[in-house]
């Protein structure tokens, strides 16, 4: 009775766009399926019927299915009656609905499931957690209420300029602070300075987070022991050979501390080879305020998309949808295609295999640029062809010359010459 309450229900326009996406095609028996994709036809050709008209559905059936047998027509025919003819109260519409969801649980897992069988499912455990969030959220859709924020204090929140401030100034002229929800992606060339960069900029973010809370960089680029230096340097501004005299007078792990608030306050946990789940649970059992994903594009999870670009972008709407969902700002690290290897200020489709996935999935996106000109080693370029977060009456993009120094792990503005007065 399921499959003729569930047509009784969809006859109405409105309860057909609300019904159609919980619908677990597989679970259902071909008439069902069949009708229902009439309906929708019905719908897109009428737009100004709201209901579905008997009279006027049943020749428009027998025009799209012109080979049915006598019998089978005269069983349709049955079928489109009672379904189109009778209605079902508010407390059955309640009920075929929970159905729809268990149904359509009980369909991914079985799908999950022969997938995994056939060694065409790396990880089932990560199917199974995105079939249940699916099930949580949809089936407690009661419970989700509107959003009671106050306008002041949302307005508060812009006068004292909240959020995490950029080291470099050329970005906190241009946009504002990060905040809980915030992701963006950091890009640049192979061996320009990217991770200089990050060291640079997370060392001065995560310096402000309220005690207690920490940064995570999650590291999938090499070995992870390498970077720990690099924090040091960029927190303290020095070079190696600085921080072996301090760490031989006994005082590096004091003079960090006393910049970072913690030895802990970066948390750097390789994660090579892991999958999405792996990661967010990584995410849950540290609460961090600001996440670095360094490389987003290697975890695994999203290898079934059709396409490389596909996959690409689900992972940074996957992303983009932790930083929100856990409360905490998130950068991820890109490449920029050969294409803008030598420009200075690289545009925004120049992000290695994606003209706008994963452009689409950020608030803000910085481009490193670096020029080929062996004297202009030292010279990077700040760009930032998408900015979502710009401060008010700001150009979005700095277009910044910066001092790039791998050493110190530093990226510092340059300052401005003083005009000329005379």
């Amino acid at each position: 009775m399921i499959d003729l309450n569930l047509l009784r229900i969809t006859k109405y326009r409105n309860d057909f766009n609300k019904v159609r996406g919980r619908v677990p095609e597989a679970a259902m028996d071909p008439q069902t399926n069949a009708l229902l994709a009439d309906f929708g036809y019905y719908f897109d050709q009428l737009p100004e019927h709201d209901r579905i008209d008997h009279a006027t559905f049943l020749p428009l059936f027998r025009s799209r299915h012109p080979t049915l047998s006598t019998e089978q027509r005269s069983a349709f025919d049955k079928i489109i009656e009672n379904a189109l003819t009778v209605d079902v109260g508010d407390d059955a519409k309640d009920t075929i609905m929970r159905s729809m969801l268990e149904l359509r649980l009980g369909t991914d897992l079985a799908t999950a499931l022969a997938k995994f069988d056939a060694g065409d499912l790396p990880n089932i455990q990560v199917e199974i957690s995105k079939a249940l969030d699916q099930f949580k959220a949809d089936a407690g859709i009661r419970n989700i209420d509107y959003l009671r924020d106050d306008i002041g204090d949302l307005l508060s929140e812009e006068i004292s300029d909240a959020g995490l401030r950029w080291r470099l100034q050329s970005l906190n002229d241009h946009v504002r602070g990060l905040r809980g929800g915030d992701f963006g992606i950091i890009a640049g060339r192979p061996d320009k300075g990217k991770t200089t960069f990050i060291a640079s900029e997370i060392t001065h973010l995560s310096a402000q987070l309220p005690a207690g809370q920490c940064a995570v960089w999650l590291n999938n680029e090499g070995p992870g022991k390498r970077i720990i230096p690099r924090l040091y340097q960029a927190a303290l501004g020095a070079r190696t050979s600085e921080l072996i005299t301090l760490n031989r007078a006994g005082r590096l792990k004091e003079a960090y501390k006393k910049v970072m608030g913690s030895l802990d306050r970066i948390r750097i946990i390789d994660i090579h080879n892991a999958d999405c789940f792996t990661v967010e649970a990584i995410i849950e059992r540290n609460s961090p305020g600001l996440v670095v994903y360094d490389m987003i594009d290697n975890v695994r999870g999203f290898g079934d998309a059709a396409r490389t670009d596909l996959g690409l972008e689900r992972m940074y709407q996957w992303g983009r949808e932790l930083a929100v969902k856990h409360n905490h700002s998130a950068l991820a690290t890109s490449q920029i295609s050969n294409e803008g290897d030598g420009l200075q200020f690289p545009t925004l489709g120049m992000l290695k295999d994606s003209k706008t996935g994963k452009q689409g999935a950020c608030d803000f996106q910085i481009m490193i640029g670096a020029s080929n000109d062996p004297g202009l080693q030292g010279v990077r370029y700040i760009g930032m062809p998408k900015n979502k977060l710009r401060r008010e009456g700001a150009h979005p993009d700095p277009r910044a010359t910066v001092k790039y120094d791998p050493q110190r792990a530093r990226y510092e503005d340059i300052p401005m010459a003083p005009a000329d007065t005379e």
